[in-house]
């Protein structure tokens, strides 16, 4: 009688871990399915995308400035899955009506958030690129345009209403790191082409992402996951940039700058060789899982 009832024990014991670890492992998939399903739910959002190209200042920055902005526009709109009708671009300028085109003001840059907002869905994503000149005043730091000039606290203020799932802000004028305090918030990744500091030359940042988005997405893909992050594209850029001053014997008068957790405190180096960070300070993990919507060379062949 005790050895049946130690074996009845045992068998009973083994059901119970085992009955206990199915349940383990059903609410495991319940909570993968879940994650899934809610992943598949925000990838279904609308793709939106704003250029806002500030005062050249003279003739020749017209023609860079105009350059660059058609390099970003090509590839929002041509290597990337986002429809063309969505990618606004201002001052809303072609060659053929660029002399009768208004400048761009604040004005137009808030009103176009406010009625970008009151389209903009929970799932959707939105992606903002600034070009042009800015200065610092030791007080404040403003976008250069026709009129006023806005500064990072209007900004910030423009930007506020923004609740859209995906927000990923290019700020690519010189001191744009004045402007990553005002607009960082929990959720929304700010990219600056400068540190907060005296950084006022004018930036190579704009141009050298207008070069590395012509690479194909295959030589940017680091991590061969095929698909292209933020941080990758963040890093790419970077590099690129260093290259240029090197190549001309410069020293380096900008160094770029990334916000993701919400600190107001952007990052250069997205993977620090030096002593380790503490995780919640790091900089990098939501633009390492936010994803460029690149198209697949089927898909550009099939539309082309």
């Amino acid at each position: 009688m005790m050895m049946s009832r130690k074996r009845w024990q045992s068998r009973s014991d083994w059901f119970g871990v085992t009955w206990a670890l199915s349940i383990v492992a059903v609410l495991n998939l319940a909570s993968l399915a879940s994650a899934q399903s809610q992943e598949t739910e925000a990838a279904g959002g609308q793709r939106w995308a704003v250029i806002l190209v500030g005062l050249p200042g003279d003739e020749s920055h017209a023609d860079l400035f105009r350059e660059t902005a058609d390099a970003w526009q090509t590839w929002l709109t041509e290597s990337c899955d986002i429809p063309r009708e969505q990618v606004l671009r201002l001052p809303r300028r072609t060659q053929e009506n660029e002399a009768a085109a208004p400048a761009l003001t604040a004005e137009a840059i808030r009103s176009t958030l406010a009625e970008l907002n009151q389209k903009l869905k929970p799932n959707d994503s939105l992606w903002v690129f600034t070009l042009g000149h800015g200065n610092y005043d030791g007080k404040q730091a403003w976008f250069h345009l026709t009129g006023k000039d806005p500064s990072a606290e209007d900004f910030g203020r423009w930007f506020s209403e923004i609740r859209c799932r995906e927000q990923v802000i290019w700020l690519t004028q010189a001191n744009a790191g004045w402007f990553v305090k005002p607009l960082s918030r929990p959720g929304r990744i700010v990219i600056a082409a400068t540190a907060a500091d005296d950084e006022s030359n004018e930036t190579e940042f704009p141009h050298a992402l207008a070069t590395v988005v012509k690479s194909p997405a295959a030589m940017l893909d680091t991590d061969q996951d095929e698909k292209v992050s933020v941080a990758e594209l963040f890093t790419a850029v970077v590099h690129e940039v260093e290259r240029r001053f090197q190549n001309d014997k410069r020293l380096a008068t900008e160094h770029a700058q990334l916000d993701d957790n919400g600190d107001g405190q952007g990052t250069e180096d997205l993977v620090p060789a030096t002593k380790p960070i503490p995780t919640a300070k790091l900089d990098g993990a939501l633009a390492k899982k936010t994803f460029f919507p690149w198209k697949k060379k089927e898909e550009v062949k099939n539309r082309g």
